[in-house]
């Protein structure tokens, strides 16, 4: 079954592709069973398995048979392996599926992550963040905001914690959460339309 590109990132072959190079480039550390990356990429076991041979072939993945289970990673001494990290950070990590997700919902003036992805984002080292926290600014639904977190969540393969303040608490807060994450990086999402 052939999938037409990605809109999110036009340069990779497939949809299929994409996500499973998102799910082990964004995860480096991490070996995927096929049954995982056919759930993060919700295509049936021979899509998968075709994509993560080609995959494999060009060097962008390794792949070892244990015990009857197929384990997948990514090649992290791929000569184009920070490049394609990055690359895949930005159009398929946290930012691009809350963009998604949040774009357009009533209510909401403003969304932006922050804590350890955003550093990560900007270029801070340290681990892989194990969860990413969503700041929602507006006077949304908060049981759609939660939906959409939760969604996320199953998307990325990470709790998504959402905290949301109305614009007022946003802009005349004095507490010190407010005020710490004003000084902090961020990354603001599109979620205006």
């Amino acid at each position: 079954m052939s999938t037409a590109p990605p809109p999110l990132a036009p340069i990779f072959r497939s949809d299929t592709q994409l996500q499973i190079l998102g799910a082990t480039y964004l995860e480096p550390d991490r070996h995927f069973a096929i049954a995982e990356l056919v759930e993060r990429s919700g295509r049936p076991q021979p899509t998968v398995a075709r994509e993560v041979d080609r995959l494999v072939e060009a060097g962008l993945l390794e792949t070892e048979l244990r015990s009857g289970r197929r384990s997948v990673w990514a090649n992290s001494t791929s000569p184009i392996f920070d490049e394609l990290h990055s690359i895949l950070l930005k159009t398929i990590g946290p930012k691009a599926v809350l963009e998604r997700l949040f774009r357009g919902l009533r209510g909401i003036d403003r969304a932006l992550i922050y804590g350890s992805w955003a550093r990560r984002y900007h270029g801070e080292a340290g681990p892989l963040p194990q969860d990413v926290d969503l700041m929602v600014i507006g006077t949304g639904d908060l049981a759609e905001i939660r939906a959409g977190a939760d969604q996320a969540s199953r998307t990325l393969g990470r709790d998504v914690n959402v905290t949301m303040l109305s614009p007022d608490e946003w802009d005349n807060s004095q507490t010190g959460f407010v005020a710490h994450l004003k000084s902090q990086p961020v990354v603001e999402l599109d979620v205006l339309q």
